[in-house]
């Protein structure tokens, strides 16, 4: 029984759960699929700073862990004698005192919120490579030590940050200076203001205000739309995918409800243009695209006010700015609405299957090794690894979630109106941003937009227990054992959750605790720069 079989039937699975499209089809030229391998452990308290923002403080959704790290920080209730010390004004000797307490677990709330935005943004700061191998799946950790005790996650395809090559682009441009009417330069403030607006926050702990840009409630609305719209005619093309190449069930199923699933998708369509923006933010997008395509001077100059405030207003645990990103929904880790696979006996499933196939290999994933990792992810080694036994299989719910960064503007690359400059060229090496091929070179060829994560993963083997155990030590020193994009033990990436190990067993199945990262969803940018020649001056 071979394991890069079955585990690439799991991720074709996952390639049509991500895409609606069938995993014998390619991806669209525009996107692209990208594994970690394995994958990143995340405890749901980590995205708690994507809900109401990382300045804020607790919400409905996290209060009650807040109110038990304030019950943690006061310590026991009684002292020896039976008296209650949770109301005295000082600290007991037991414990502190509630109002202590609850300043104590402000700041420390405030510092996780802060601490997983600024490693969220690091690990999403990247692009695609534009054809993977193993090593680009690859992640590391880094822990630091004493008082500045943090996990920092880095994650790289193509060992470029996408930040610094859209800032490296702005400043080292030129843009077309056809003088723009005030007439177009009042509809572009006003389609600009559509997209993106600037709102003064107050820091959760030290009451400092200040201002930042962030997208508009327009905007917003748009992207959360927009995203159900999309989830709606993915589950619509796997439903019809499974009636195609599934059980007989899922084609009962099908033949039953595909109705359903079909109008799903047509009323979120409806929805998305009714109440989330759709053809006001889409035509002044287009608008300012157009407009600007002619002098494209005011819009670079914002551009690039818009980098130079997050450089010096977003600085990180050890002084150095990064680039903010978040995910839509921002609860999506504390709430419903994941799909389930569930492979009971994926060897069966094997056997009378006629269209799965290996899906690793147009992914740059290695599914027929077992990954075992040092602490901190680096030494990595692979095991060719099968089966004896008939009897394998896996459980686990999938979502993905859309990345959020108000500083980047991929449109630029879009418009006709810039050319990177001679200084660019030098520095990058390249002519161009995108070529458009497939697989396309240049100096930034796409951008992540999605993420994949799994949570609530079970296999069912009594040959992985029996593995899992002989690797127990391994992993409790700080190492991970990973099958494909799957971790399968390890340890949260994140401070507050160093110590605990996410995975447990029995005799017959393991479980792995919590979520993990596993993979990305790029959108590829087309051809660019692709100056147009009608721009008579260049600045």
């Amino acid at each position: 029984m071979k394991l890069d079989d079955m585990m690439g039937y799991v991720v074709d699975r996952l390639y049509e759960g991500l895409t609606g499209g069938t995993a014998d089809l390619p991806l669209p030229a525009n996107v692209q699929l990208n594994f970690t391998q394995p994958g990143i452990p995340f405890h749901e308290s980590f995205f708690d700073f994507a809900i109401a923002g990382p300045f804020a403080g607790p919400t409905p959704a996290t209060l009650d862990d807040f109110g038990e790290l304030v019950e943690t920080l006061m310590g026991p209730a009684q002292d020896g004698d039976g008296n209650d010390n949770r109301g005295d004004a000082e600290p007991s000797p037991l414990g502190m005192s509630r109002d202590k307490a609850v300043e104590e677990a402000k700041r420390m709330y405030q510092q996780h919120l802060l601490g997983c935005w600024e490693q969220w943004s690091r690990l999403v700061d990247f692009i695609p490579s534009p054809k993977p191998t193993g090593n680009h799946n690859e992640w590391g950790a880094n822990r630091g030590e004493g008082k500045h005790k943090h996990v920092s996650v880095v994650y790289a395809q193509n060992n470029r940050r996408l930040s610094r090559t859209f800032a490296d682009t702005l400043r080292m441009c030129e843009v077309a200076d056809d003088q723009l009417t005030d007439d177009q330069k009042n509809l572009i403030e006003r389609m600009r203001r559509l997209l993106s607006v600037e709102v003064e926050v107050e820091d959760f702990l030290t009451g400092e205000k200040k201002m930042e840009t962030r997208d508009s409630p327009a905007m917003i609305a748009y992207s959360a739309k927009k995203q159900a719209y999309e989830n709606a005619v993915i589950e619509y093309a796997t439903k019809l995918s499974l009636a195609n190449n599934g059980t007989s069930g899922d084609m009962i199923e099908w033949q039953q409800s595909g109705g359903i699933y079909k109008r799903r998708a047509t009323e979120a369509l409806r929805d998305w243009i009714a109440n989330g923006y759709k053809n006001d933010i889409e035509r002044a997008q287009a608008m300012i695209s157009h407009i600007t395509g002619r002098s494209m001077v005011l819009w670079k100059d914002n551009l690039v006010q818009g980098l130079d405030h997050v450089e010096n207003n977003t600085t990180g645990a050890y002084g150095y700015p990064f680039y903010p990103a978040s995910v839509i929904p921002g609860a999506f880790a504390r709430s419903g609405g994941w799909t389930r696979f569930s492979e009971r006996n994926l060897s069966r499933k094997m056997s009378s299957s006629s269209t799965s196939r290996s899906g690793g290999g147009s992914f740059g994933l290695s599914l027929g090794f077992v990954t075992i990792g040092g602490s901190g992810g680096g030494g990595k080694t692979e095991h060719q690894r099968d089966f004896s036994s008939s009897s394998f299989g896996m459980e686990f719910s999938y979502a993905p979630v859309e990345i959020m960064r108000p500083w980047f503007h991929p449109d630029f690359f879009l418009s006709r109106g810039w050319r990177p400059s001679a200084g660019f060229k030098r520095e990058y090496d390249t002519n161009v941003h995108s070529d458009g091929k497939n697989p396309p070179s240049g100096a930034l060829i796409g951008y992540p937009t999605k993420a994949l994560f799994v949570k609530d993963l079970v296999i069912h083997s009594s040959e992985v227990v029996s593995f899992m155990k002989s690797q127990e030590s391994h992993v409790n020193g700080g190492g991970f054992v990973g099958i494909g994009p799957f971790c399968i033990g390890g340890r949260y990436q994140q401070s507050n959750r160093s110590s605990e190990s996410n995975f447990d067993y029995d005799g017959a199945s393991i479980r792995i605790k919590g979520m993990q990262l596993v993979g990305f969803l790029s959108a590829r940018i087309p051809e660019s720069s692709n100056p147009s020649p009608d721009v008579k001056k260049w600045a």
